[in-house]
């Protein structure tokens, strides 16, 4: 099972190797912006004990971006509307179906790929905000060490591991509408999630973050990470059971 879902996993990222290459170039872009935003937010709130103004930015990258890392979303099904007539998931998974792959297989191997997806553009989404912060000379790490860097990395992964799960699932689980209608679903609940979390505790998520990564430490990253992994996994038995009762003809 697991030599042939790699073996798949390998077959479609070389498929989709360019919107990869677009993808991984969008994701450098924002992580340089990213770590603009964390070296104000870090003397905002070390230094000078305030609010920084920039945390709505910060919570939406963080909170609202950093799960789609786990997507190829510059490939052509997430930038356009054909999608939702032609579903070229559905289509391709169609394919999968019709030859002999158990579906274990299939759903493993769609895993797979999320995970690789995920762990290359957050390698430079964080790659990207560390170089940001070395050229700024910025006072971050006056504030934040390496290492308490390195847990806030690791809880963020955590996090977008246990939602960028649900991704396999939405692309091959649902149909182009579905994909298309989802952003704006999640967008909705974040909005609704980040002013109640505001208005009840006066600051921002990354900021609180920050400030129990100082406090917390090693088990916070771990707890993350752990539950990242639990999440990933209960996506993929939900798109093995969608697979084995899905119909597409």
């Amino acid at each position: 099972m697991f030599q042939d879902a790699f073996w798949l996993a390998k077959k479609e990222l070389k498929h989709h190797w360019s919107a990869i290459a677009l993808s991984l170039l969008f994701t450098v872009f924002v992580g340089g912006s990213t770590g603009m935003l964390l070296a104000d937010s870090a003397v905002k709130m070390f230094e000078d004990h305030a609010t920084s103004y920039n945390c709505f930015l910060l919570d939406l990258i963080f909170l609202g971006l950093t799960p789609a890392f786990a997507t190829i979303f510059m490939a052509k099904p997430y930038l356009t509307l054909q999608t939702i007539k032609e579903d070229p998931y559905s289509k391709r998974m169609a394919f999968l179906r019709s030859l002999p792959i158990p579906v274990n297989v299939l759903a493993f191997s769609r895993t797979i790929v999320m995970f690789i997806i995920l762990l290359i553009m957050s390698s430079a989404f964080y790659l990207s905000i560390v170089f940001v912060l070395i050229g700024m000379s910025s006072t971050f790490y006056d504030f934040i060490s390496t290492g308490e860097f390195l847990i806030f990395i690791f809880i963020w992964f955590g996090y977008a591991l246990a939602v960028g799960g649900i991704n396999p699932f939405i692309e091959y689980g649902t149909n182009g509408k579905v994909l298309h209608l989802f952003p704006f679903i999640f967008f909705g609940l974040f909005l609704i999630f980040i002013l109640n979390f505001y208005n009840y505790t006066g600051q921002g998520v990354v900021e609180m973050i920050l400030y129990y990564t100082k406090n917390a430490g090693w088990p916070l990253a771990i707890l993350s990470l752990v539950m990242g992994g639990f999440g990933c996994y209960i996506w993929n038995k939900l798109l093995t059971i969608r697979l084995k009762k899905r119909d597409y003809v």
